[in-house]
């Protein structure tokens, strides 16, 4: 995961892939990882989703740790329902809505 980490600070600081800028502030994030996890923050473009999926598949091929796309999520702020289902459909992923629950295995 810490190849993914630098993979994406490289990307966001070379204009490959916008990060969410948080207002008032000059904090800008691009990804959350945890474990086996990662949460991708970013502008809504189609221009992002391609490069994010080219870094996925850049980061698989040199880790050999494949994104299980089936099992994946696409959140759109601010966007129309049917958009993310149209950008979410591409990649394999579910189109999901804000706020959302997140499964608890004990």
């Amino acid at each position: 995961m810490e190849g993914l980490n630098v993979a994406m600070k490289s990307t966001t600081s070379n204009g490959v892939f916008d990060e969410v800028h948080i207002p008032n502030s000059s904090i800008c994030v691009s990804h959350l990882l945890y474990a086996d996890d990662a949460l991708f923050l970013g502008d809504w473009s189609q221009r992002n989703i391609a490069n994010l999926t080219r870094i996925l598949r850049c980061f698989y091929v040199s880790s050999g740790r494949k994104v299980n796309f089936s099992k994946s999520k696409v959140f759109g702020i601010g966007v129309p329902p049917q958009d993310v289902a149209n950008w979410a459909s591409p990649l394999g992923c579910e189109p999901a809505a804000l706020p959302f629950t997140c499964p608890v295995s004990l």
